[in-house]
């Protein structure tokens, strides 16, 4: 398996674990009451521990995404 098949596949992974985690990132709900499909909140949480540390909390590593990518990617270059 090449590297970039693996990092979409821990990303997609992650995007699911994370909205059953944390819940109402990808699908929320607007002022009308009407649960949307919004892809630039997920892009957003990706993107947000580069800047916020909130997400390095050591509660919070499961779903901070550059945690879980750089893990990923020691276990991956381990087993390739």
């Amino acid at each position: 398996m090449n590297y970039i098949s693996f990092f979409f596949i821990v990303t997609g992974l992650f995007i699911l674990y994370a909205e059953y985690s944390v819940g109402n990132i990808v699908y929320r709900i607007t002022s009308q009451g009407i649960q949307q499909f919004q892809p630039g909140n997920i892009i957003h949480y990706l993107l947000n521990p580069l800047y916020n540390g909130f997400l390095w909390n050591f509660q919070l590593l499961d779903v901070n995404y550059v945690f879980v990518m750089i893990c990923s990617t020691v276990i991956y270059h381990n087993i390739y």
